[in-house]
């Protein structure tokens, strides 16, 4: 007939498990992921976290994306200034990881070389620097993605360090195969 819709019954999904949080941790902690210390310039001076979740946003502007506990000191301090730094930590600065993952921004800086670029404080002889405006900010669950537009970078030659199971490591290319030299 003309103009009689039928419809089906459709059988609800099944409802799937919940994934185990501890899992879940100890699977993502497993992944190797650039480590980093995010930097700002608070109103009682430097501040300054362990950073894992870094990714290249852009090259057109060149940006960058972090992702930040909400209601972090850190976090609200590099929002309030505006910019931040991205110190990608070299070979030699496995210690910086957990110095500024715990204790006070006094603490965290407290015999850690470092210098004021562009209003930011850097870290010396980290592998790769940037200098960043905050330009775009976003809630995500229980976190805030921060975009920061790139306006300063140096990157110094060497491996830098990677975080694996919570502790740094050093990444070493894996050397090419040799070639086959069968014809």
């Amino acid at each position: 007939m003309l103009g009689v819709e039928t419809t089906t019954a459709q059988a609800a999904p099944p409802v799937e498990a919940a994934v185990d949080e501890a899992l879940f941790r100890a699977a993502m902690t497993g992944l190797a992921k650039c480590v980093a210390v995010t930097t700002a310039l608070g109103p009682n001076g430097p501040v300054g976290c362990t950073t894992t979740s870094l990714m290249s946003l852009s090259v057109a502007p060149p940006s960058v994306l972090l992702a930040f506990g909400a209601g972090g000191r850190t976090l609200d301090d590099l929002l309030g200034a505006g910019r931040f730094g991205v110190n990608v930590l070299s070979h030699t600065q496995g210690p910086l990881v957990r110095r500024f993952a715990t204790g006070t921004a006094a603490q965290r800086f407290e015999g850690t070389p470092h210098a004021v670029l562009r209003g930011v404080p850097v870290l010396r002889d980290a592998a790769v620097v940037m200098t960043c405006d905050v330009a775009e900010t976003f809630s995500a669950v229980d976190h805030v993605l921060v975009v920061g537009t790139v306006r300063h970078l140096t990157a110094a030659p060497g491996a830098p360090l990677v975080l694996v199971t919570g502790e740094p490591h050093i990444a070493t290319p894996i050397p090419p195969a040799p070639a086959d030299n069968l014809r």
